[in-house]
């Protein structure tokens, strides 16, 4: 899928923000994101003269994707897999089943159930 290469600041403008925006960075280091930093005001106005805040999470790394390009790629790989897309399905209940054998009479072959209110 491709995607746009886009340096990114998120900021926090209120003291509220702060540890949200640390939780962000924690997960970003977790997930091995290139060039996390946590960065403060004089650093932020340094990289964007016309922005303002306490805090900033600086991802040069950061990407853009087309989510509906995404969503349609992973919607064929699941039906390449065998699975069905269903729409207009609201979702009222998920449940771990056992797996069956293949010559089992429902022919369950992934241990999920799905169900809804009809």
């Amino acid at each position: 899928v491709p995607f746009f290469s886009l340096p990114k600041l998120i900021v926090a403008v209120e003291h509220e923000e702060i540890p949200r925006l640390k939780a962000l960075y924690e997960r970003g280091l977790q997930n091995n994101v290139p060039g996390l930093k946590l960065i403060g005001a004089k650093e932020i106005q340094k990289k964007e003269p016309f922005c303002r805040g306490l805090m900033a999470l600086d991802s040069p790394s950061t990407g853009i994707v087309d989510y509906k390009q995404v969503a349609q790629s992973y919607a064929e790989d699941f039906q390449e897999a065998g699975g069905t897309i269903l729409t207009d399905f609201e979702v009222t209940n998920m449940e771990m089943a056992r797996e069956s054998s293949p010559e089992s009479e429902d022919g369950l072959k992934y241990p999920v159930i799905v169900r809804n209110k009809k």
